[in-house]
């Protein structure tokens, strides 16, 4: 079942099935369904590195140069290019994604993330 069925399935639910449902989630342990989305962290200059960052990091560190993550793509596009839309849907996509925006630097001998305001992707 796709997440978009389920929400169409949830926004039908009358009040008192929908509160019936929360008191099941919350009997099994599982918060209600306002509790499906991931809390924004709260800004800050610099942020820890998960250990995911910390090891690809380290790897790095060992071997600047290697290609190892890379994953090269090619898009070929087929017709006339409108230059300025790219541009513009490029940079909404950056100001959306802060692991786009995301730069490491060494606080104190220690790896962190700093990442960009979205005012910086223009």
């Amino acid at each position: 079942m796709s997440p978009d069925s389920i929400t169409e399935r949830l926004a039908k639910l009358s009040p008192a099935k929908r509160t019936l449902l929360e008191q099941r989630l919350r009997g099994k342990g599982l918060k209600g369904l306002a509790g499906r989305s991931i809390p924004r962290r709260e800004p800050q200059e610099f942020a820890p590195l998960s250990f995911a960052q910390e090891r690809m990091w380290f790897l790095n560190q060992l071997e600047p140069e290697s290609p190892a993550y890379n994953e090269p793509r090619v898009i070929r596009l087929v017709g006339d290019l409108v230059v300025e839309a790219l541009e513009k849907s490029l940079n909404h996509i950056v100001a959306r994604h802060e692991a786009l925006r995301t730069t490491f630097v060494l606080v104190d001998g220690v790896p962190m993330q700093r990442i960009a305001d979205r005012s910086h992707a223009r």
